[in-house]
């Protein structure tokens, strides 16, 4: 018996130890992509628009989507710095606002962008790729429904990678997130954001053959008018639109420090946004203001890595 309960003792106290290393270390959270790496991540969207017109009138739209995150690394610079192809399609299941209409499945168009990112995840560039002179989808989707393109935007944004610790950080330690993201935009203007956030490592643990250092981040967006102005090209169409708001999001990141890659990432956001909308003389003129809900949640895993 006493044998027995020594054993127990030191097995506990080799556990506590086990801990506790684990607990004091710092572990570095870089992302350490290769040239010529595919990256393939499963991204499943789920959420509702909520929105209210100027005379209280409510609808709400529900969606449902699956996509597709391919990212391709074209370059490695000397500092570390990654220049990836990332191309995100898939479909998005929508439900109508209209008692009695029935869910429409409708293909996501395809989004290429060209996105060059430090090694602590901060992205420095974003440019849209398309065809010269071709009209992208998102922007014809946009002037065809502007809400809806709206959604997709609101979903778009969590499928950004978060931006890591600066420097070694132990469990518990937190880092700041704030810092002015570029946005890429349909009609190829230029955009940014500011962000401010904080990042929090809950833990570090053994998973298969890998590390999976695991974190608790929250970001919020002040302001997007500028961004959501950019994005609907109604200009186009002689409709003039403002809009103030903006988003704030919690997620939970699984990061992968034996590979330097994110194996999961599971995101809440919340957008609320008010739009004033002013319509041109020749259809009779007038303005209206609308006030929208967006809440979105997604989640990322990592399905493939080939060289």
């Amino acid at each position: 018996m006493r044998l027995f309960r020594l054993t127990v003792l030191v097995a506990l106290g080799l556990l506590s130890s086990t801990i506790l290393a684990q607990t004091s270390q710092e572990v570095s959270l870089k992302f350490r992509y290769q040239q010529g790496q595919t990256l393939n991540y499963k991204v499943t969207v789920e959420g509702k628009v909520n929105l209210v017109s100027e005379i209280g009138v409510a609808s709400d739209l529900q969606f449902k989507g699956e996509l597709t995150q391919e990212q391709v690394v074209k370059e490695i610079a000397d500092d570390g710095a990654a220049t990836l192809l990332v191309t995100v399609s898939g479909k998005m299941r929508i439900t109508p606002p209209t008692e009695g209409s029935q869910p429409s499945e409708q293909k996501v168009p395809t989004t290429k962008v060209m996105m060059k990112m430090t090694p602590d995840g901060k992205v420095v560039e974003v440019k849209p790729i398309r065809e010269e002179g071709e009209k992208s989808q998102e922007q014809l989707l946009a002037m065809q429904d502007p809400f809806q393109a709206l959604t997709m935007s609101a979903s778009a944004w969590s499928l950004l990678a978060p931006t890591l610790p600066a420097k070694p950080i132990k469990v518990g330690g937190t880092w700041d997130l704030s810092g002015t993201v570029p946005v890429p935009l349909p009609s190829g203007q230029s955009a940014s954001a500011k962000v401010v956030g904080q990042g929090k490592l809950v833990s570090v643990e053994k998973r298969d053959e890998s590390e999976i250092a695991v974190a608790e981040i929250q970001t919020e967006v002040p302001e997007l008018g500028e961004v959501v102005t950019k994005m609907l090209p109604l200009k186009e169409m002689g409709v003039d639109i403002t809009a103030k708001g903006g988003t704030k999001s919690t997620s939970k990141v699984w990061f992968d420090l034996t590979k330097g890659l994110i194996s999961r990432n599971e995101v809440n956001s919340e957008t609320k946004l008010t739009v004033v909308i002013v319509m041109p003389e020749n259809v009779g003129g007038g303005s209206m203001t609308l006030q929208t809900q967006t809440q979105v949640k997604s989640v990322i895993e990592l399905v493939s890595v080939k060289q």
